[in-house]
């Protein structure tokens, strides 16, 4: 039993599925320009709107231009006697749970400012001079000055302003790539009327629950605003005000934000500098293979550790398989993630990929066996025995995973256990591919000399097609 079984979808047996996964689609992640959405958990990404503010786009401009017109609403609201007013327009603001970003795991939940977060804002704009009258140039600022405003709270307060326009988004990309929509009634800001209004769109929706879904646009993601408080305590303030030698000493952020709000010179000069590098700013890619250099590292540490559990080796390896594994195999196969499960008392440790037939030979497996997901078990044994094997065999006829999976252990397996293998396809058409400390050697070598490491995984489909009866 999957101790991750609430992230296998019941419908399809898809782990972590995606809104392709779950209508039957293939639209491959390197083919579109918006992520395809997991609908059973949140994407570590934010939307930054600095990515608006530096865009040549004249609409990105104008989104730009309305999220601080909103903030102006309301600081012209709280500086000028109507504080509750002024609330009443920040508590509309919420996590777009339809977009799917953020770091909740498992989850999808979302949640509003609520109102202390809501009354610090207001207060500060009562309180900063510059803000009371000039306002904000970016909305970031306000994670350098406001107590409960980090990352996540300046994405959901964009996505919120912005969210008529990520519908139309989402519509235009839905009729591109003939995704299933429906008619739904979302509220967002109407720039022209300065408030709230409910408004209709044509969007697909989660089946596990019938939630909306927005997509987000890749060019717009990023793992932490390019204006961010970590970035101005490095930067900024403590060059600044902490006494030399004393740079790395750690000040609370209450007291920093105490500071900023007495000195918003400083934070003037801080943004100034990050506009003056924005050529640099980019959109975060949704996955960063690890450097060759860093994955020769991680396969030396493998084949120095002992096999067995001693020490916590099973541990260190599963680790370092699913760093290697993850990178190496990027992008023919997308991570869907890593689970554990408990087969007979057996631990196991699973890496799952998306397989979307990037390549002829990942197609093939998609129609052969129905392998829309691969699954990688991970052993740190000396030998495979024969109930590694039906182990795995028994996950892929439960789980219904497609019928094709891959133990990753130290050593080639038996000739005994070769033939077993062979035998259960004759009678389940299954297929079980067995990795080695040999082959994570040939997938670096391949990386090196410019070739693809998924080519190792070919390599042992062809040697156990050979090995099938005629």
């Amino acid at each position: 039993m999957a101790a991750d079984g609430d992230r296998v979808d019941p419908a399809t047996g898809i782990f972590n599925p995606r809104l392709s996964d779950v209508f039957g689609l293939v639209i491959r992640q390197d083919e579109v320009d918006f992520v395809v959405p997991h609908l059973r958990e949140d994407l570590p990404l934010y939307l930054d709107p600095f990515l608006l503010w530096k865009s040549d786009d004249p609409e990105y401009r104008r989104l730009h231009a309305d999220l601080l017109g909103f903030m102006d609403e309301v600081r012209k609201h709280a500086v000028g006697g109507q504080a509750i007013r002024a609330s009443m327009l920040l508590s509309e603001v919420s996590e777009p749970v339809e977009l799917g970003l953020g770091y909740a795991a498992g989850t999808k939940r979302g949640s509003a400012l609520g109102p202390a977060t809501t009354d610090n804002i207001v207060r500060t704009f009562q309180q900063v001079p510059q803000l009371q009258a000039a306002g904000l140039d970016h909305l970031e600022i306000l994670s350098l000055l406001v107590p409960g405003i980090a990352e996540d709270r300046i994405s959901d307060l964009t996505a919120s302003v912005i969210k008529r326009w990520l519908s139309e988004f989402t519509e235009r990309r839905c009729d591109d790539w003939s995704i299933p929509t429906t008619r739904r009634r979302l509220v967002g800001w109407d720039a022209a009327a300065l408030d709230w209004r409910p408004f209709d769109a044509r969007l697909p929706h989660n089946p596990a629950d019938g939630s909306p879904v927005l997509l987000a646009p890749l060019n717009l993601l990023r793992r932490l605003p390019w204006i961010n408080y970590g970035d101005y305590y490095r930067t900024a303030y403590a060059p600044l005000v902490l006494p030399p030698g004393r740079a790395g000493r750690v000040v609370a952020k209450s007291d920093v934000l105490t500071y900023n709000r007495a000195h918003f010179n400083t934070i003037r000069s801080y943004v100034a500098e990050r506009e003056a590098a924005a050529d640099v700013c980019a959109p975060d890619p949704l996955f960063t293979p690890l450097r060759l250099a860093t994955v020769k590292k991680k396969v030396a540490e493998i084949k120095a550790l002992r096999t067995g559990r001693d020490d916590g080796a099973d541990k260190k390896y599963e680790e370092l398989a699913f760093d290697i594994l993850s990178s190496m195999l990027y992008p023919e196969l997308d991570l869907a993630g890593q689970q554990e499960r408990t087969i007979s008392g057996a631990h196991i440790r699973d890496v799952i990929f998306h397989n979307d037939g990037k390549t002829p030979f990942l197609t093939d497996l998609r129609d052969q066996y129905g392998a829309r997901q691969l699954v990688f078990e991970l052993k740190n044994v000396a030998a495979i025995d024969t109930e590694h094997v039906n182990q795995l065999y028994r996950y892929l006829d439960d789980e219904d995973m497609g019928r094709l999976g891959v133990i990753v252990a130290r050593n080639p397996p038996k000739t005994s256990i070769q033939r077993n293998i062979v035998d259960l396809h004759s009678s389940k058409r299954c297929e079980v591919l067995c990795l080695d400390d040999s082959d994570l050697d040939l997938m670096v070598a391949l990386l090196d000399s410019g070739r693809r490491p998924i080519e190792a995984l070919r390599k042992k489909h062809v040697e156990f097609t050979r090995r099938l009866p005629k």
